[in-house]
């Protein structure tokens, strides 16, 4: 497994890209302590083509749901890690 050792080239291998502003932008206080969930993320698996559309399937639920879903981006760690224990309600409302 190779690591990924920035931000950008997690966002690349993820295919989410197109997300970064959005993603970097999502916590109003200006924390970017989430960024780091990304790369971690990139660096736990050798394969990433199914991560863009669970990504936008959560982004979608949180839009739906969610007081303030732009801050979506700042627990998808947390959501992926819930999902992968089995829980199918990882997606809180908020």
């Amino acid at each position: 497994m190779n690591l990924i050792i920035n931000f950008n080239a997690a966002l690349k291998k993820l295919n989410i890209e197109d997300y970064k502003i959005r993603i970097f932008d999502s916590n109003s206080h200006g924390e970017l302590m989430h960024l780091q969930d990304y790369v971690i993320i990139a660096e736990s698996f050798d394969d990433c083509e199914w991560f863009r559309p669970w990504f936008i399937g959560v982004i979608t639920s949180a839009e739906k749901y969610w007081h303030r879903p732009e801050s979506i981006f700042q627990h998808i760690l947390k959501i992926l890690n819930k999902q992968l224990e089995g829980e199918n309600n990882a997606i809180p409302k908020y």
